[in-house]
C-alpha cells in the first residue's frame, strides 16, 4: 500500500469516527427532546449561577413550568410568563411588568429547555461520559457553527437512565457563563392556559408597560 493510499486510508476512517460519533450525540438528544415531549408538563426546581470569567457573580433559585411552547418562571430574582406569543416580565419588589414580544433568540436566552430544538441546526455536536452526583450520564456539548449565535456553546449533563437534563451550562457570545442546576424534576403534569399569562388581579398597583 502506498504512502498515499496509506494516508487517504486513515482520513477516511478518522471521518467515518467523527461521523458516527456526531451522530451519537444526535440521538441522545433525540431521545431526551421526545422524553421531553411525551413528557407532558414538566415543573422543575432550579439554581442558576451568572459567571464572569471563573468568578460567581450571581445565584437565583426559582421553579419552571413548562408546556409545550409555553412557560413560566419564577425565581427570587424575577417572575417571567410566555403563552407562546407575548412575554411579561415582572421584576421582584418592581411596580412595573414589562410585556414583550420575544424573538426566538432571545427565549433561547430566558428558558434552559430550548436546546431542544438548537441541536438540529446550527451547532456541531460532541459527545462524552460524565458523572454527576454519582449518576451516571452523557456529556453533550454543542458548539455554535457562527459567531453570530447569541449562545456559543451549550454542555449539557443527561441522565442515562431517565434522559432527561440534569445540568446545561451556557457561554454567551460575550463570553460570559450562566450554569443552571436542575434540583427536582416532575413530568406529566398539566396546565390551564391562565398559568402561563400574567394576571393585573394578582398584582394590584402594578403598572404594564407594553413594550411591543
Amino acid at each position: 500500500m502506498t504512502f498515499k493510499r496509506i494516508v487517504f486510508s486513515l482520513f477516511t476512517a478518522c471521518a467515518v469516527s467523527t461521523a458516527s460519533w456526531a451522530q451519537t450525540a444526535r440521538q441522545v438528544l433525540d431521545q431526551t427532546a421526545a422524553k421531553l415531549k411525551s413528557s407532558g408538563g414538566i415543573e422543575a426546581t432550579f439554581e442558576g449561577t451568572q459567571f464572569k470569567g471563573l468568578e460567581e457573580t450571581g445565584t437565583t433559585n426559582g421553579r419552571i413550568f413548562v408546556q409545550g411552547n409555553k412557560f413560566k418562571i419564577s425565581s427570587d430574582a424575577l417572575t417571567t410568563w410566555f403563552d407562546g406569543h407575548t412575554q411579561w416580565t415582572l421584576l421582584t419588589g418592581s411596580d412595573e411588568v414589562n410585556v414583550s414580544t420575544p424573538t426566538q433568540a432571545e427565549l433561547q436566552q430566558i428558558n434552559p429547555y430550548t436546546f431542544v430544538n438548537l441541536y438540529k441546526r446550527g451547532y456541531t455536536l460532541k459527545l462524552a461520559a460524565a458523572n454527576y452526583h454519582g449518576k451516571s450520564c452523557h456529556e453533550v456539548r454543542l458548539v455554535a457553527q457562527s459567531k453570530a449565535e447569541p449562545m456559543q456553546l451549550l454542555i449539557l449533563l443527561i441522565d442515562k437512565q431517565t434522559k432527561l437534563p440534569h445540568s446545561i451550562r451556557v457561554k454567551d457570545s460575550k463570553g460570559e457563563w450562566t450554569r443552571i442546576r436542575v434540583n427536582g424534576l416532575r413530568t406529566g403534569l398539566r396546565w390551564n392556559d391562565a398559568t402561563f399569562k400574567y394576571d393585573p388581579a394578582q398584582h394590584p398597583g402594578v403598572e404594564v408597560i407594553d413594550l411591543r
